[in-house]
């Protein structure tokens, strides 16, 4: 016997799909909870699972552009690309509160361009946004390419801190 499991999330559904399910069970005398299991099964087998995440040693950020902040002294806003992806940060000139784990990067959003291009949506091309607080966490597919790009963006901070202090 094939022991399920349980989820704890529960599924809403619209009026409209909730009468069209019971009108369905009525018809064939099936359980709704069993077409639902049916529709699920059918759409997980239309999927393509068999996905590898790039390794990190693969993935390689670069930073293409790198331009003063309007209104504040000292930050830069930096623009680059990872793999297909392309990001854009605010660095600040000190470390904040706001800023990811208390640093100076306090603005980060790493995005697909073509699924900007073809949504019209800028948050929902993104994998990865943080302004001032995460709106969108890496996942473990997007950590590979958040993590190179703040590697790269770190490296920038610290170059440009070994500069002023030559200064």
């Amino acid at each position: 016997m094939i022991q399920q499991k349980r989820l704890r999330k529960s599924v809403s559904l619209t009026v409209t799909q909730s009468k069209k399910l019971n009108e369905l069970s009525a018809f064939d005398g099936l359980d709704p909870v069993e077409h639902v299991k049916r529709a699920i099964d059918e759409y997980l087998s239309k999927q393509k699972v068999e996905f590898v995440p790039p390794k990190a040693n693969e993935i390689v950020a670069k930073i293409k552009e790198s331009v003063p902040a309007e209104n504040m002294k000292g930050a830069v806003w930096v623009s680059g690309e990872v793999d297909r992806y392309q990001f854009s940060a605010l660095i600040l000139k000190i470390p904040a509160k706001i800023a990811i784990e208390k640093g100076r990067i306090s603005k980060l959003s790493i995005w697909d361009p073509e699924m900007m291009e073809s949504t019209g949506s800028f948050i929902g091309s993104c994998i990865v946004n943080f302004d001032r607080g995460w709106d969108i966490k890496p996942s473990i597919i997007a950590e590979p390419f958040f993590n190179s790009v703040m590697t790269v963006l770190k490296q920038r901070t610290d170059m440009k801190t070994k500069e002023r202090a030559v200064k």
